[in-house]
């Protein structure tokens, strides 16, 4: 194949991954979505909380994933160093001019930092309960960054479908 097959190549496959992360991340967020209710059950709620907790790190770490894979694809490489999750994104809401367009919009990169503090807090804040107010607005801010994002990923991937 010739460099530019290639490169038709590439940018096809990596459109039809985005297809199956978005589908991965709609599941995920559904079930952030199931466990938003609140529950009067003190046993019920307490499980709720670290469930919703999990669902959130768990989609996190996908979009974190889906966001390492186009910055590989197209950018030839992801940000490293002890600040790299801010620089992942801060990357990707920046468009290359002339070579790629943002991966994600400004808007889902604010709320995905966010979201992105709760799985700092779920590595390492062992010794520390959950707030479940906390967990549940963080909820609302991962569901408005899935929307956002998804938006994002779609155009991304009609751009990767059309460039030439």
């Amino acid at each position: 194949m010739s460099p530019a097959e290639i490169a038709v190549v590439t940018r096809l496959r990596l459109a039809a991954e985005l297809d199956q992360d978005r589908e991965g991340l709609r599941s995920l967020a559904s079930a952030i979505e199931r466990l938003q209710h609140r529950t009067d059950d003190p046993d019920r709620e307490w499980l709720r909380v670290r469930a919703l907790s999990f669902e959130l790190e768990r989609w996190y770490t996908a979009m974190e994933a889906t966001l390492e894979r186009v910055l590989r694809a197209l950018d030839g490489g992801v940000p490293a160093g002890p600040s790299w999750h801010d620089d992942l994104l801060r990357s990707a809401a920046v468009p290359i001019e002339g070579l790629r367009p943002a991966v994600i919009s400004p808007e889902a990169v604010d709320a995905l930092r966010e979201v992105c503090r709760l799985r700092h807090f779920a590595h390492n804040g062992y010794d520390r309960e959950p707030d479940p107010a906390r967990v549940d607005e963080l909820a609302r801010v991962a569901l408005g960054a899935q929307f956002a994002s998804d938006a994002s990923l779609v155009a991304l991937g009609a751009w990767l479908r059309s460039a030439e």
